[in-house]
């Protein structure tokens, strides 16, 4: 049986009064016990886990609020630390910890967080420098660049309300005279301070031609795109995504993204100017294949009333405002072959509350894929699992979606 990676994007759910999940999906049974080191230090304990789990964000020029690169520095600010770490709000991981097993895990470990909260909690000791243990940096850089993207120009954010702007550009970047296929995605932000998270697409032709005609009508860079992801449906590919702490993205062997001939690859960029300011203009390295054994493709979970512009409708003042949607993709996507799930993503925008994305099993049972049950959209992004995830004939994808308007 041929199976097919399957990218699942998430983006809307079909009402009805009661989800088929159970509300025990994804919630962790077992109680926590204290894992951490008994009288932890700087060098021997801590810093290596502010190194790997903090500093992808907490540098000079970084997207964090202020930069967390010496024991004087995190000493300083221990309290505001503390209380971070104690109510699990940094790192920032929105998936909840007893769901799936994800690769990039930002959070922190048992161990980690009860090491870290201890050393808060007992004096911050520094400790003997000898005892640090040798660092390994996450690697970056893709094995090779076959297609760099670039902004034409460079663009200041100027939001209108607030510190946040969304805007879309068309990349400048080598034509596509061929189909290739896409192993392999690293973006790099102009302006790190600022970019706070990035969706990438290859549109093509005719929408490139159609998206360049908007490009500059109000005198700056690129054009105002905020909610307007359904309007390319049909004419563009998911490509991938980036928000800070995400690494070089490489899939794995013998699967590739098909890029078609002719297309144009485009940014959905969400600027928060709240911790910088200035101008950006951000790349993307890609590694291409002419030929893969398998292609990954994206496919949404969603009321298709709702991506037509319809089906979804939330009362004012609703604290919790639910909906739902399910189907087997084998009957859709597949034509009855298995689909192997590589990773997943959800989007609920600002007034999202919960969501949850799972599998229900034709023998009845219930796999959790994703279970966010504190939705921030400042922290949006698709996690990728650390095994892929089959679905078979006769299982169904569900998608469970909340919203607190009150």
């Amino acid at each position: 049986m041929r199976s097919l990676l399957v990218l699942v994007l998430l983006g809307g759910c079909f009402y009805t009064e009661d989800s088929p999940l159970p509300a025990e999906l994804g919630v962790c049974t077992v109680p926590d016990e204290d894992t951490g080191v008994d009288s932890p230090t700087w060098y021997r304990d801590v810093e290596p886990i502010v190194v790997t789990k903090c500093q992808s964000c907490h540098v000079e020029g970084g997207i964090a609020p202020f930069a967390l690169e010496g024991y004087s520095q995190f000493s300083q600010l221990r309290g505001v630390i503390h209380d971070a770490v104690a109510e699990k709000r940094m790192p920032p991981w929105q998936p909840d910890d007893c769901c799936n097993k994800y690769q990039f895990d930002r959070s922190l470990t048992d161990a980690e967080h009860d090491t870290l909260l201890r050393w808060l909690e007992t004096g911050t000791q520094l400790g003997d420098p000898s005892t640090a243990p040798p660092v390994t940096p996450p690697p970056t850089g893709l094995p090779r660049v076959d297609l760099r993207a670039e902004m034409p120009v460079e663009f200041t954010p100027m939001p209108k309300i607030g510190s946040d702007e969304i805007r879309c550009f068309l990349m400048d970047h080598d034509p596509i005279d061929r189909t290739r296929y896409i192993t392999g995605f690293d973006f790099h932000p102009g302006r790190r301070a600022m970019v706070h998270h990035v969706i990438v697409y290859s549109v093509s032709e005719s929408k490139a031609k159609e998206l360049a005609k908007r490009d500059g009508e109000d005198g700056r860079p690129g054009w105002d795109c905020y909610g307007e992801d359904g309007e390319l449906r049909g004419s563009r590919e998911y490509i991938g995504g980036w928000q800070p702490g995400v690494l070089t993205r490489l899939l794995p062997e013998g699967i590739g993204r098909e890029l078609k001939p002719k297309t144009r690859i485009m940014v959905n960029i969400h600027y928060d100017t709240a911790h910088g300011e200035g101008a950006d203009r951000s790349t993307i390295d890609i590694m291409l294949e002419d030929n893969v054994e398998r292609t990954e493709k994206s496919i949404p979970v969603g009321n298709p009333l709702w991506f037509a512009g319809d089906g979804m409708k939330i009362d004012a003042g609703d604290p919790d405002a639910m909906y739902w949607f399910a189907y087997d993709p084998t009957e859709v996507i597949t034509k009855g072959d298995a689909v192997d799930i590589h990773n997943v993503m959800i989007h609920m925008h600002e007034y999202g509350s919960i969501g949850r994305v799972a599998i229900m099993r034709g023998d009845g049972t219930t796999e959790c894929l994703l279970n966010i049950t504190q939705w921030d959209f400042h922290w949006m992004g698709d996690y990728y699992f650390d095994k892929p995830v089959r679905i078979e004939p006769g299982d169904k994808l569900v998608v469970e979606c909340h919203w607190d308007n009150s």
